[in-house]
């Protein structure tokens, strides 16, 4: 059974607990980008359709969203792994800072 199912056979159910599937969601998906910036040293995440959906949920939850998923998708073309993982981590902070996810134990 998936958490949203889990969720919604609470017995006083509610709007809260969709909520609390979608925040759970974000989350996961906040934490692919953060494993993006170390992955990013040793492999070509271009057109990795997990990062891709994972950009795609958190930049739907931010004000400034496209704009920082057009600056990740660049980031992940720059040559230097380095320079590409500082700026991916810039891009993450941004994105993390926007949309209020907190990862257990940050």
């Amino acid at each position: 059974m998936d958490r949203k199912q889990q969720l919604g056979n609470v017995s006083f159910g509610g709007a809260w607990s969709e909520q609390i599937a979608d925040d759970e969601a974000l989350a996961l998906a906040m934490a692919r980008l953060d494993g993006a910036v170390i992955d990013t040293m040793n492999d070509d995440l271009r057109g990795d359709p997990e990062l891709e959906g994972a950009l795609a949920r958190t930049a739907a939850a931010h004000p400034k969203g496209p704009m920082l998923a057009k600056a990740w998708s660049k980031a992940l073309a720059m040559p230097n792994p380095g320079l590409r993982s500082a700026e991916l981590q810039r891009i993450a902070t941004a994105l993390r800072a926007g949309i209020g996810v907190r990862l257990p134990g940050r």
